[in-house]
């Protein structure tokens, strides 16, 4: 099990009695030489370390990951959600657009296109918030968004970086190529806020706010419809 984060101030052995398990068996879990905790084990812990609701749900997904679903290679067409399709095209309050696990962008309506022929690269969300130059300049709340972003995208990825060599690749270039990526990414944050929204500057309206949501299928598990709601000032 990867290293969480501890409560401010606590021990070892404090966490362990806040979860009413042996200090052993919880460094045996820190350390990952127990690797098969029981889901009540987990919510102790959870509780322990005061995670939050997002939190405790990537903590169970780490130790008891979702059936595996076949990811499709780099390179090849996605076959897109036949309703998430419908509502993207039908949206007329902002900007929406679907994206995989990895946000590359699958499809986009006329509102997203027009945001992202502001940027240089637009095919994948988490290219575009760190290594296109414009990206600091039109997010107004650049690292407040960049923060939540991280903490999605590692949501959405769960584990399947472990047997996907493309997600994989794209987590090391992203990481190499721009530190404050590497530094959040290795906090392993994930808190989810309660009212999601992004800042952007606009050339002609100056500062809007975009209040999104993500959206997903059960038959399609790793699409994702991102819809924004544009509330003027």
């Amino acid at each position: 099990m990867h290293r969480r984060r501890q409560t401010p101030g606590l021990r070892r052995e404090e966490v362990a009695t806040r979860a009413a398990i042996s200090s052993d068996y919880y460094v045996r879990l820190e350390q990952g030489r127990e690797r098969n905790p029981s889901p009540q084990v987990l919510d102790a812990l959870a509780t322990a370390l005061e995670l939050s609701t997002a939190e405790t749900s990537y903590l169970h997904g780490l130790v008891t990951p979702p059936p595996a679903t076949r990811i499709k290679p780099t390179g090849a067409r996605e076959e897109l959600n036949e309703f998430l399709s419908l509502v993207m095209h039908s949206w007329e309050l902002g900007p929406a657009y679907i994206v995989n696990h990895r946000s590359d962008v699958l499809a986009s309506n006329r509102s997203a296109q027009q945001l992202f022929e502001r940027f240089e690269i637009s095919d994948n969300i988490l290219r575009m918030l760190f290594l296109d130059p414009a990206a600091p300049r039109i997010w107004a709340d650049w690292d407040e968004f960049a923060r939540f972003f991280v903490g999605g995208i590692r949501r959405m990825i769960g584990p399947a970086s472990d047997n996907d060599p493309v997600t994989t690749a794209l987590l090391a270039d992203v990481s190499a190529r721009n530190p404050a990526f590497a530094e959040l990414w290795n906090r392993h944050e994930i808190g989810v806020p309660e009212q999601k929204q992004k800042w952007i500057h606009h050339e002609e309206l100056g500062e809007i706010r975009l209040d999104f949501e993500l959206l997903a299928a059960l038959d399609t598990p790793h699409q994702y419809l991102v819809l924004h709601r544009i509330q003027r000032q």
